[in-house]
C-alpha cells in the first residue's frame, strides 16, 4: 500500500530533522558556540546562511545542533511516558478494582494541570536542566498514556482469545505482556508521534524561559529568547528557529495523522 501525501511529507520532514540532528558535527559550517564579534548580528549570506547572533555565533549551525536538543528531549521524555504510562494503565485496566482507583486518581491529579504549567511548576522547583526539562515533559504526557492504555485494556480484556488464554492457565503477567499489550499498542503508538510534536513544543517553551537546557548548548527555544532584544533590526535570528520549531512540528503531527489512519480498523 502507498504511503498517501500527507504522510510522506510528514515522513520527509522528520527524516530531515534527524538527518540533520545526527549528522550536526558534520553539517554545521563553523563551531556553534565559538563566537566572532566581527561577524555580529551578520544579515544571511555567504559565510552565514541564516546570518549570526549577537556574538557573531552562525545561526545555521546553532539550528542544526538544536535539533539534536529537541528531538533528544522529545524522545526521551515521550519514551518514559510511553513505558510508565503504558504500564500503569494496562494495570489499570486489566485487573480493576483497587489499583485501577488508586492508579488512575494519581493520573487525575496530574491530567487537571494545565501541561505547561505543570512543566513549568517541576522545572521551576527541580532547577533548570536538561535532565528535568525531560522529567517534566515526562510527567505531562504520563496520564495520556495511563488513561489511553487502561481504555484499551478495558476492552481487550473482555475478548474471547483472552478468555481463551485464561482458559489454558496462562497468568495474568503473561497475558498482559503477550496479549492484551500488542493489540493496543496501535493507538499507543499514534498517541507517541502526536505527544513529541506537543514535547517539541513545550521544551521550546522552557528554553524560551530560561527553565529548559541552558546556554551555551543551543536549541531552537533559547535561540528565540536571545533575538528578543534584536527583532527590530536582525529579525531573522528568530525567523530560523521559529521555523524549524513549526517545520518539525507540523512533520510529526501529519506523520501521526497518516499513522492514525493507517492503523485504525474501521478505516
Amino acid at each position: 500500500m502507498m504511503m498517501d501525501p500527507r504522510t510522506a511529507i510528514g515522513a520527509a520532514i522528520v527524516a530531515v530533522v534527524a538527518c540533520a540532528a545526527l549528522g550536526a558535527p558534520w553539517l554545521a559550517p563553523h563551531d556553534p558556540n565559538l563566537p566572532d564579534f566581527a561577524a555580529a548580528l551578520a544579515p544571511p549570506g555567504a559565510s552565514h546562511w541564516f546570518g549570526a547572533d549577537d556574538l557573531g555565533r552562525d545561526t545555521f549551525s546553532r539550528i542544526v545542533h538544536g535539533a539534536r536538543a529537541s528531538l533528544m528531549v522529545g524522545f526521551l521524555s515521550v519514551a518514559g511516558a510511553l513505558v510508565l504510562g503504558t504500564s500503569l494503565g494496562l494495570i489499570a485496566g486489566y485487573f480493576g478494582g483497587l489499583a485501577d482507583a488508586a492508579i488512575m486518581r494519581v493520573m487525575d491529579v496530574l491530567f487537571a494541570f494545565p501541561g505547561i504549567l505543570l512543566a513549568l511548576g517541576i522545572t521551576a522547583a527541580l532547577g533548570p536542566s536538561l535532565s528535568n526539562a525531560i522529567l517534566a515533559i515526562a510527567v505531562v504526557n504520563l496520564p495520556i498514556f495511563a488513561r489511553l492504555a487502561r481504555s484499551q485494556a478495558l476492552v481487550i480484556r473482555s475478548l474471547d482469545y483472552v478468555e481463551a488464554r485464561r482458559a489454558l492457565g496462562f497468568g495474568p503477567l503473561s497475558i498482559l505482556v503477550s496479549t492484551v499489550l500488542p493489540n493496543a499498542m496501535g493507538p499507543i503508538v499514534v498517541q507517541a508521534s502526536l505527544l513529541f510534536a506537543s514535547a517539541i513544543i513545550t521544551e521550546s517553551y522552557l528554553s524560551f524561559l530560561g527553565l529548559g537546557v541552558q546556554p551555551p548548548t543551543p536549541t531552537w527555544g533559547n535561540m528565540l529568547r536571545g533575538a528578543i532584544g534584536f527583532l527590530d533590526m536582525s529579525a531573522w535570528l528568530a525567523w530560523f528557529p521559529g521555523i524549524a520549531i513549526f517545520a518539525t512540528v507540523l512533520g510529526f503531527n501529519l506523520l501521526g495523522d497518516g499513522l492514525r489512519d493507517r492503523l485504525d480498523p474501521r478505516a
